[in-house]
């Protein structure tokens, strides 16, 4: 049985790192991704450090109990009334976004020496527009569902760890990464299904229908089914219209994109933008669109073999925001490479493909990539487990081997 919270080096890391220093610390992603046992966890760390009880505030925002606090002043009165905000005090607010004006009392409280660390499952938490008010002075940790190598070391912890890699991840696929799920013990389909259920239908009502006072769920919901039915493949706002148009929807363009964007905002979907090498420029075309977590997309539309080439995309997807924020699709001469990372850690190429053993499927595969005139680096991540593992410079490697590396 599992122990108490189980830690995610990578994200604490970050805290640790940031703590005390005179920024901000905003801790985004979907609902149910971990975000508030981080926090608790580290709000556990620094009283273990001998930082006082009464130095520490924690405050749930979307809590029943705390919902009379529905402005920026009443928050600021809250937190006043609690203890006086200042150098050595440390300020903790979840789900912040469901205080309107939430960023001035945020500021204040940084103003006057507190560390501040703030929740929030909208991405629109953080536009350009917040951004100004905070004069620059944020610094934004994105979290996310578990990553494979965090999956296998959450399944250990129940006593999976005799199990092979490979089942681990046919799991993994079925199962997406929500930590909850990933902690369930047995084959407690029922119960999994119904925690996946669960954690969409409040992410899909609060921070979707209820957000953007969207009135058409039906058609929202059917917007939402597509792209997740569609992970992987170039979408656009015409051919997802003129799919709800084809269902006897009755719909517009400027709807369709004000859905997705809802969609996008409450962090269930990622879009992937196209990237033309040789332009420089992003393609104003059709864009690509993977889900912030498997298990809630299968358990909405099913799990089928025919769609696996677009899950694996969607598994190594989230892997490469995860180490590097920065993914696109890249376009050059008319070929497609399936993801482009750029950053500080450098510009790199990733195909993704269930299989290279047919020499006509490894070759199409090779040609996108050769397209590609610089010298940057250049993988292919496969289900194979290939004998050779570089062919004319790009690399070859099974999923498994990739997700696990450090």
């Amino acid at each position: 049985m599992v122990e108490g919270p189980i830690p995610r080096e990578h994200y604490l890391n970050l805290l640790r790192s940031s703590r005390d220093v005179p920024m901000i610390k905003v801790l985004t992603g979907m609902r149910r991704c971990g975000k508030s046992t981080l926090m608790s966890m580290f709000r556990e760390e620094l009283l273990e450090s001998g930082v006082p009880q009464d130095k520490i505030l924690y405050i749930n925002l979307d809590d029943e109990t705390d919902r009379s606090i529905d402005t920026h002043r009443k928050l600021i009165d809250a937190v006043k009334e609690a203890l006086r905000p200042g150098k050595g005090t440390y300020l903790f607010f979840d789900e912040v976004q469901n205080v309107p004006e939430w960023e001035r009392a945020v500021e204040s409280f940084h103003i006057s020496g507190a560390d501040v660390y703030v929740t929030g499952s909208n991405s629109q938490m953080l536009s350009s527009e917040i951004a100004t008010k905070l004069s620059g002075r944020c610094i934004e940790i994105p979290v996310y569902p578990l990553s494979f190598r965090e999956y296998t070391e959450f399944r250990k912890t129940i006593g999976d760890e005799t199990r092979a890699i490979d089942a681990l991840f046919a799991d993994y696929m079925r199962r997406g990464g929500l930590p909850a799920v990933a902690l369930m013990e047995g084959g407690r389909r029922d119960l999994i299904s119904l925690m996946l259920s669960g954690t969409y239908n409040t992410v899909y009502v609060k921070d979707v229908v209820e957000r953007n006072e969207i009135r058409n769920a039906p058609l929202l919901s059917t917007v939402s089914r597509f792209l997740m039915k569609n992970v992987g493949d170039r979408t656009s706002v015409r051919n997802v219209t003129n799919y709800l148009v084809s269902k006897g929807m009755k719909t517009s363009a400027e709807t369709v994109n004000n859905y997705i964007s809802a969609l996008e905002s409450a962090l269930l979907f990622h879009r992937a933008k196209r990237f033309d090498v040789k332009t420089k420029e992003y393609l104003r075309t059709s864009d690509k669109f993977y889900v912030s977590d498997l298990g809630i997309r299968n358990n909405e539309v099913g799990f089928h073999d025919r769609d696996l080439d677009g899950m694996l995309e969607n598994v190594v997807y989230m892997e490469l925001i995860r180490r590097h924020g920065n993914v696109s699709v890249c376009a050059v001469d008319g070929n497609e490479v399936d993801f482009m990372v750029s950053g500080a850690g450098g510009t790199a190429y990733y195909q993704v493909t269930m299989s290279i053993i047919d020499p006509a499927t490894r070759e199409r595969e090779l040609q996108s990539l050769k397209a590609i005139a610089d010298n940057y680096p250049k993988t292919i991540v496969t289900m194979d487990r290939y004998p050779i593992d570089d062919i004319e410079g790009t690399r070859i490697v099974n999923i498994v081997d990739f997700l696990m590396e450090q």
